[in-house]
Formats: structure tokens, C-alpha cells, sequence
């Protein structure tokens, strides 16, 4: 909480247990990165896109063998919401981590795996209004993303890639930059998906088959926003020679919400600059009607 009591979930029963998050040298999650985890808004007493959330969590515990009750996990998530209720926290961000636990030779899973539940809080970013109405530059990393379609979509706990190009120099204007994979595909910003209109092919978000990750709000822009303005989006690979065509674009994820892109700049800094959309502000109403913790 406020004073950095973080909460360990024990990996036998899911009970809390305080401690100062003093991880064994053994968890799988530590030592290898096996484990996934989520970053979720807390606002008003409830998690915003929960079971959005939980899915995914789900999906790619299964992806990487790690068995896990959703049940267990949401009486967590429970325990950890009263708390914040009891301190009358009003908003916070919730970063939800299951590990592998602890065992195993090497590589090799244990023959019995008990996941590590870890869930902590962080304030919310104090830049969210500022961001949302006059939106965000971004750059163009230097660092690729790795083409690995049994990895591509679920948020596992190796982000090296995003760790890299996060701490790329670059102008002090942008507050976050595109990421490439070396086939030279658009796939995502360091910390959002991002959705763009050219001029040939009107609006496209990237394809997440090999790369990058599936985020909640992505989910929402595709399956209900969109649909539900009927504008039409395409799903499928963006190539690099695409980005000078864009007319409009906006970044998004569980946290933020829709950011509108002011500008992108090229790799030798100069910025393209872009007006935000119609399209864009439609989707932002559009949002925080659904879910007013976004406004």
C-alpha cells in the first residue's frame, strides 16, 4: 500500500500472508521469467476490465503450463480491493504477478508446480488528463521485437524487449515509442497498442500472431468500439512504409485508456506532426461511456 506493505499471496492455499515480498531465489518467475502478469486501473472500489483481464491472465498461465484456479485469484483480488476500500483509496493501479513458484531442475518444471500470486499497488499516473486531451509523441525504437508465435499475444514476465527500447535515447517531447519486429512490421508502443488510419487502406491495428501483446483494450476497440461507431478496421500486418501514410492515430491500453498521437518522429528525430481525429475523440466519448474511469 501507501507505505509499501506489498501482499504475498502464499503459493500453497492463496491466503495473504504479509511479508516484504521477499522472493525465494528459486521462483521460476525470478530466475527465468515464467510467469505472466496484469496491470489494471483501480477506481471507484472495482477493477476496471477485470475479467478481461483474468482471461488473459488465464490464457497465458496455460500457455506457459502454469495450472491456476481463476476462483482462487479472484477471492485475491477481493481481499486486496477491501483493503484499498478500508484505507478509502479512490484510484491506484493493481499489478497482478503469477509465477511458476518455486522448483524444478533447471529448466525443467517441478513435478508438483505451486504458482506465487503477487499483488501490489502503485499510484495512478498523474499525466492521464493532460495525455488524454492533448495527446502524445512518440519515436521510433531502435530495439526490434522477436518473432515468436507461442509467446505473441500473452503477457509473460520477460519484457527485456520493451525494458530495451523503453530506455532508448531519445526526444525528451515523446512520451513513448513504436516498436518494430525485424521483418520491419509495425506491432505496438512499449506499453500500448496503437491503432492507425492511412490514406490507402483507412483504419488498421497490427497483427499479434507473432509478436507483441494482446492487450485488454485492444479487445474492446476491435470487438465493441469500432463495431460500434461502424467504422470499419482491419486486423493485419503493418509494414514500416505504411507509417507515412497515417492521417490519425491513437495509442491504448488498461491504464490510459485512448491517447491521441500527435506526432511520430523518425529515426533521425525529425516529427511528423498530425491532427487529432474526429474518429479518434469519437472512440475516447465512445469509452468513457462504458466505463467512466477512463473520462
Amino acid at each position: 500500500m501507501d507505505n509499501g506493505d506489498d501482499l504475498l499471496v502464499d503459493s500453497d492455499d492463496f491466503k495473504w500472508r504479509e511479508d516484504d515480498l521477499r522472493l525465494p531465489f528459486s521462483d521460476r518467475g525470478l530466475a527465468y521469467g515464467h510467469g505472466v502478469f496484469e496491470s489494471m486501473l483501480y477506481s471507484d472500489g472495482r477493477i476496471a476490465l477485470e475479467d478481461l483481464h483474468l482471461d488473459r491472465l488465464i490464457i497465458g498461465a496455460q500457455r506457459l503450463g502454469i495450472s491456476v484456479s481463476r476462483t482462487k485469484v479472484v477471492l485475491s483480488l477481493n481481499s486486496f480491493c477491501a483493503r484499498l476500500v478500508l484505507e478509502q483509496r479512490d484510484s491506484c493501479v493493481i499489478k497482478l504477478i503469477l509465477t511458476a513458484g518455486s522448483g524444478g531442475r533447471g529448466y525443467i518444471n517441478p513435478d508438483e508446480m505451486n504458482p506465487r500470486l503477487i499483488v501490489i499497488d502503485s499510484p495512478t499516473p498523474d499525466d492521464l488528463d493532460e495525455q488524454r486531451t492533448a495527446g502524445i509523441s512518440l519515436w521510433r525504437c531502435s530495439s526490434q521485437l522477436s518473432v515468436n508465435p507461442q509467446l505473441a499475444g500473452i503477457k509473460h514476465l520477460n519484457r527485456l524487449e520493451q525494458v530495451l527500447a523503453r530506455n532508448e535515447l531519445h526526444r525528451q517531447d515523446c512520451s513513448d515509442g513504436l516498436m518494430f519486429d525485424y521483418s520491419g512490421c509495425l506491432i505496438e508502443t512499449t506499453s500500448a497498442n496503437v491503432f492507425v488510419k492511412t490514406r490507402s487502406a483507412g483504419w488498421i491495428t497490427p497483427s499479434l500472431l507473432n509478436a507483441g501483446v494482446a492487450g485488454v483494450m485492444r479487445s474492446i476497440m476491435i470487438n465493441t468500439l469500432f463495431p460500434s461507431l461502424n467504422i470499419a478496421l482491419e486486423v493485419r500486418s503493418v509494414h514500416e512504409t505504411e507509417v507515412a501514410e497515417i492521417e490519425e492515430i491513437f495509442v491504448c491500453n488498461s491504464i490510459r485508456g485512448i491517447l491521441p498521437v500527435n506526432g511520430v518522429a523518425s529515426r533521425d528525430d525529425v516529427m511528423a506532426n498530425y491532427a487529432i481525429g474526429s474518429v479518434t475523440r469519437d472512440l475516447q466519448t465512445m469509452l468513457c461511456r462504458l466505463y467512466p474511469c477512463f473520462a
